[in-house]
């Protein structure tokens, strides 16, 4: 495939786009927070482009405590199926290895998965999680989006148990939480807790929350961002007493995903804001509830991370979430594996970070 890299320019300084975008409707849109103060710029090699798991679609990815990556996805067959062939609603897969060269396994639902277990109906997208050896699932009831219930697998995702309702919120808040990742089995976390964001109830915002990574079953353990004294985070049991961390007069969407780059040690934030168009920002911040600042936006994208794949599993698709897993953030921090389902499959590419 011919080489072709698209750099995203932030500022005056940075390196210039060099691909037309193709993103229309967000030509007018501008991002919500100053240029990063970290990361200059942003370069997507397509020359590195993966595509597999035709059909199926979401991906939120976590790193678990074998060293592998373990990913939930939707509506599909997952690794050799198609959007028919081992058709399940929710799936777990394991990605082993380091792009290019690795492999997806189905290990719960799919063609030939490893567990005999039948998969449950329902959905997540970024609601995984991988802490002290167990993985963790918050699924939501497909078509309802309120019903959120915490599934559990001590055995790397063969054998899976409902805990119970979690979220029931009304509008939606939480049902399909974004969760903060960290390293290898949430190793390197900033304290003791789990943290997700939500888009719900909000148009134009996401909520957070906190909660003992001992008791992520325990309804009544999380707490929710109520705002600041001065510089301190606020937390409350009450939900309807939250506040916005996050906020973008263009919109939030479902499918947040947020990691920790370890280099640099800020939180990597992706929010689509336009609908079902496609269009996303890249956000970064020293803590998981700011002060945020941007990486990319909108226009600032290669066209191929928000419109959709002609000649994707299905066409008229774009992306609905983008992922950079942990485990594939080198060393020095400026390799990353950008992965989305745009097209309705699960697509790799190579990203690099420019550093000011």
């Amino acid at each position: 495939m011919r080489y072709l890299t698209t750099v995203l320019a932030l500022c005056a300084m940075a390196l210039p786009v060099t691909s037309r975008h193709a993103c229309a409707a967000d030509q007018t849109a501008s991002p919500p927070y100053p240029p990063s103060p970290v990361i200059a710029g942003v370069t997507f090699d397509q020359s590195t482009w993966i595509k597999a798991a035709p059909g199926s679609d979401q991906f939120g990815t976590t790193w678990a405590a074998d060293d592998n990556l373990y990913l939930a996805w939707g509506d599909g067959g997952g690794f050799g199926g198609t959007n028919s062939l081992g058709r399940a609603s929710l799936g777990v897969g394991r990605l082993e290895g380091l792009p290019p060269q690795w492999q997806g396994v189905n290990v719960w639902g799919g063609v030939n998965p490893l567990s005999r277990q039948p998969p449950i109906p329902g959905k997540t997208s970024s609601g995984v999680v991988c802490v002290a050896g167990a993985l963790y699932l918050y699924v939501s009831e497909q078509g309802v989006w309120t019903n959120n219930r915490l599934w559990k697998s001590t055995d790397l995702g063969r054998m899976w148990t409902e805990l119970g309702p979690v979220f029931r919120e009304p509008g939606k808040a939480f049902a399909d939480p974004g969760i903060i990742q960290f390293g290898r089995d949430y190793q390197g976390a900033r304290d003791n807790y789990v943290y997700g964001y939500s888009e719900e109830p909000w148009p134009t915002a996401l909520g957070l929350f906190r909660v003992p990574q001992d008791r992520l079953a325990d309804r009544s353990a999380y707490e929710f961002f109520a705002g600041f004294d001065d510089d301190k985070p606020l937390w409350t049991p009450d939900i309807t007493q939250q506040k916005p961390v996050f906020t973008d007069p263009n919109g939030t969407e479902w499918g947040v995903t947020c990691v920790h780059h370890p280099v640099l040690k800020r939180y990597l934030l992706a929010v689509r804001h336009a609908g079902d168009s496609g269009e996303w920002g890249l956000f970064d911040a020293p803590e998981p509830w700011g002060p945020w600042t941007t990486v990319a936006y909108g226009k600032d994208f290669p066209e191929w991370t928000c419109t959709p794949d002609p000649k994707g599993a299905s066409k008229g698709r774009p992306a609905w979430l983008h992922t950079f897993p942990a485990k594939w953030i080198s060393e020095d921090g400026k390799t990353l594996w950008h992965l989305s389902d745009r097209g309705d499959q699960l697509n790799l590419m190579r990203v690099t970070l420019q550093f000011r």
